[in-house]
């Protein structure tokens, strides 16, 4: 007995690293759940703060369209091509246009404002905000065209110069005119939802949380050698599971800073973590900052940042990294969009335990999204990771892809159906584990939400996530974890 209890000891002395200070990659599941979820409610807003205008706007094509005549005579045709353009009739005012543009008492003014309507509808807003300018330069009071040339610039996303234009509109109207409290309404929506996208954005949530595997223990017992009586003489033993309640949380804070054009400046923070009762050894929390050049039109966005993470585990720092990330978020049409990120950080582990593992980290990931019928969202990426190590033992590509679903209920019920799939091979041979070590991650995350169920403006969010890990070194690597937890949010 006593040979076996020191053989024990032995094994175990060598396993505490393993245990005690796992190498913490950075957490892309989490990472996109919270920025896609700020991304989508972010989306919801602007869409709320315009939804009124919208309603308005289709109200006015309607009243424009029942006055629209269909007398083509060269008295009235500056009229028809006129109220088709109010009543966007874009098929009409194409017919018309090309008629009045070929007729001796044609209009420049009304010829720029059809233009510029009609290419607004066709998607081409550059040429719409050149029409547009045109017609102004030549009648700079000319109210619609103000109007329509703001709405372009917004649309655009040239945010600084939409919200000084709608500003300086509703500066010229008349106080005591009943008339022009339409017009006013409209510029309110216009500038709120401007002022919101440079607004500060983002979450925070909080609620008890419960983990069944804190330690990622395989718990497994081996019998090495056995005695001919059947008694075993040397075993190796993994912990047990480690289980325990505590407290999880997310904050995300989100602005960006625009300049003249399509141009700015974007802060994007985050934090997460998780800390158990009576379990200090297995809180952990993740931190991470960037800000950088911010790039957006109609349909595109691209980012670039310098950012710094800072990661800590059982209440002591684990490590601090800096580096550069370069991300792109283009729309390919009304439903679809597309993103991708590369990232590349140099990871400084703080315990001298752990200093071994400091060195470069490189990742890649484009994920794509894509509006179903019902409000079904659907989504799924691709991700690639290298940690790079001077000892090719602890270097690993990390390869993998995730599926999602999003579903929204009548504003009642938020559902997110999120799984993962990554295979992470490590470089080298391990002497200690006799073997080059190989571990397939699955990740599978269900989050539940009420928008309308608030209690003091914080929304409650159910969510499970289900970790199943197979290595071929299974009797150490080989686990499954699972946690729930209860978070209230509140957004702003």
């Amino acid at each position: 007995m006593a040979v076996r209890t020191s053989y024990t000891i032995a094994l175990t002395s060598l396993l505490v690293p393993l245990f005690s200070f796992p190498v913490v990659a950075n957490d892309q599941d989490t990472n996109l759940r919270i920025q896609q979820r700020d991304a989508l409610s972010a989306q919801e807003k602007e869409k709320r703060l315009l939804q009124e205008e919208k309603e308005l706007e289709l109200q006015r094509s309607k009243q424009a369209q029942e006055q629209s005549s269909s007398d083509q005579s060269n008295d009235n045709l500056g009229q028809a091509l006129y109220l088709a353009v109010k009543g966007k009739q874009w098929s009409q005012v194409d017919v018309l246009l090309n008629q009045y543009q070929s007729s001796p008492y044609a209009d420049p003014l009304l010829i720029h404002y059809a233009q510029g309507g009609l290419s607004r509808y066709l998607g081409r807003l550059s040429d719409a905000e050149a029409e547009y300018r045109s017609l102004l330069s030549l009648n700079p009071n000319f109210l619609p065209a103000q109007l329509e040339l703001a709405r372009v610039l917004f649309e655009r996303k040239k945010n600084q110069d939409a919200h000084t234009l709608f500003s300086q509109i509703k500066s010229t109207l008349p106080t005591d005119n009943p008339r022009a409290d339409g017009v006013r309404r409209t510029l309110d929506a216009f500038i709120s939802a401007l002022e919101h996208r440079d607004a500060w954005q983002g979450a925070i949530s909080f609620g008890p949380t419960f983990n069944d595997n804190l330690n990622s223990s395989s718990e497994t017992y081996t019998c090495l050698v056995r005695h001919e009586t059947g008694k075993c003489l040397f075993d190796r033993v993994t912990p047990e599971k480690q289980r325990a309640a505590g407290l999880t949380f997310n904050a995300s804070a989100n602005k960006r800073i625009s300049f003249k054009g399509h141009h700015g400046m974007s802060l994007q923070a985050l934090t997460y973590g998780s800390r158990y009762n009576n379990h200090s050894e297995y809180n952990e929390q993740t931190a991470n900052v960037s800000f950088g050049y911010s790039f957006q039109d109609q349909r595109h966005s691209i980012l670039v940042a310098p950012l710094i993470e800072y990661s800590t585990y059982a209440d002591k720092s684990l490590y601090w990294s800096t580096g550069l990330k370069l991300n792109g978020f283009h729309s390919l049409d009304s439903k679809s969009a597309l993103r991708w990120e590369l990232k590349g950080e140099y990871q400084d582990y703080r315990p001298t335990k752990l200093d071994y593992q400091s060195d470069w980290q490189w990742n890649a990931s484009i994920n794509y999204w894509h509006q179903l019928p019902q409000q079904w969202l659907a989504f799924g990426g691709i991700d690639w990771t290298h940690k790079q190590n001077d000892q090719d033992v602890h270097a690993y590509q990390l390869y993998g892809g995730r599926i999602g679903v999003v579903k929204s209920v009548e504003g009642w019920l938020d559902a997110n159906l999120f799984a993962s799939l990554r295979e992470r091979q490590y470089e080298g041979y391990n002497a200690l584990l006799d073997a080059k070590r190989r571990d397939t991650e699955q990740n599978y995350t269900v989050t539940f939400s009420s928008p309308k169920l608030v209690f003091w403006t914080l929304t409650p969010i159910l969510e499970w996530t289900h970790k199943r890990v197979n290595s071929n070194v299974d009797w150490l690597y080989t686990y499954q974890q699972n946690e729930v937890s209860v978070k209230f949010e509140k957004r702003f």
